[in-house]
């Protein structure tokens, strides 16, 4: 099944209007909480797909079962963990991308993914309704830097 990219991200821009149109502040902070593990999903996707399409036509059949075998267990991006994915495709990739993640974007990726594991865990987590609006903002963003960089 190939993923949308473009319905997953619309599908998160309407959960983030239903948080910010709730009344009830626990109930917003649950929903919040919720948009940060849909979040993390979202930019684990797009890496995904990103990679299935720049191989898909271009690499043999072999390489490109190994890449989706192998992309498969891509999770927790972090800021070391996406760059470090990247590097063993292409260094030029690597290199392009850290260039161009400001340290927004490499403090909201890292937050994402630790308040992710802390909720998962039942641990206590530091996201707010405002805060992960932000977040989602900055991975907005470092999603097309993805999509400038990971091309043919």
């Amino acid at each position: 099944m190939k993923l949308n990219l473009e319905t997953q991200e619309k599908k998160l821009d309407v959960l983030l209007c239903t948080i910010q149109g709730q009344k009830d502040d626990e109930i917003k902070s649950h929903l919040a909480r919720y948009f940060c593990i849909k979040i993390s999903g979202y930019l684990e996707n797009v890496i995904k797909r990103l990679i299935n399409i720049y191989c898909d036509g271009s690499s043999p059949q072999p390489i490109r079962n190994y890449i989706e075998t192998e992309i498969k267990n891509i999770t927790n991006l972090s800021e070391e963990k996406l760059l470090k994915f990247l590097g063993k495709f292409s260094a030029d990739w690597e290199d392009k991308v850290s260039r161009r993640l400001s340290d927004s974007h490499r403090s909201s990726l890292n937050s994402i993914i630790s308040n992710r594991n802390n909720i998962a865990h039942g641990q206590t987590d530091s996201i707010s309704p405002k805060i992960i609006e932000g977040y989602y903002i900055d991975i907005k963003e470092i999603v097309e830097i993805l999509k400038a960089v990971i091309k043919k």
